[in-house]
């Protein structure tokens, strides 16, 4: 069948094949074939993660804060039945900081959390993903708290990561600003922040 611009785009059959099959076969088999010297296959099973690797100067690698849990505690049992999920940031009111402050510091707490799970619980980690990502901010009142917290929440299997600031804005150098708590499911967290106000 000749082409005849009087037909529409689905009446004409060859057209229609070249636009959806020929082209397309093509160019992959340009881009894998002929190109393939340029072509890059990555497995993100085999990629090599640098902890240490950060633009902002946070160290979110594991340091004497990342605790082994033993069998009852593992949070490297949870998976995506214990759900449902949520990160905690723990912000250290007794500071006085800025709302951007805050915000920076509970960026920084989230990163960390998320660095330590990928590590220490895997599979939490994953169903915290697929069941939204929730995250909360409360309130302490103290660093002797915050400090509370995380030994009650490390020997839970919670995963934490405390962000000290290096003291270049508002604060301290060393000043202990957020703690960072989970993902681990919502039961996990019954008396070891329930006693917090929301931010």
């Amino acid at each position: 069948m000749a082409f005849n611009p009087a037909m529409s785009w689905g009446q004409q059959p060859f057209a229609c094949f070249v636009a959806g099959v020929l082209v397309p076969t093509l160019t992959y088999f340009y881009f894998t074939r002929i190109g393939g010297k340029r072509h890059i296959s990555v497995d993100p099973q085999n990629i090599e993660w640098d902890d240490n690797d950060s633009d902002s100067g946070e160290d979110y690698g594991d340091d004497d804060n990342a605790l082994l849990m033993d069998g009852k505690n593992s949070s490297a049992s949870w998976s995506i039945i214990d759900a449902p999920y949520k990160m905690v940031l723990c912000v250290n009111t007794s500071l006085g900081m800025g709302k951007g402050k805050i915000a920076a510091q509970c960026g920084h707490a989230a990163v960390g959390c998320y660095k330590r799970a990928q590590r220490q619980c895997p599979k939490a980690l994953s169903a915290w993903e697929k069941t939204g990502c929730a995250k909360i901010a409360v309130k302490c009142p103290s660093e002797e708290e915050m400090e509370e917290i995380f030994e009650n929440a490390a020997t839970r299997g919670i995963p934490v990561y405390l962000v000290e600031d290096a003291g270049r804005t508002q604060i301290a150098a060393g000043s202990r600003t957020v703690l960072g708590l989970g993902p681990a499911p919502v039961k996990v967290f019954d008396d070891v922040t329930s006693h917090l106000k929301l931010m």
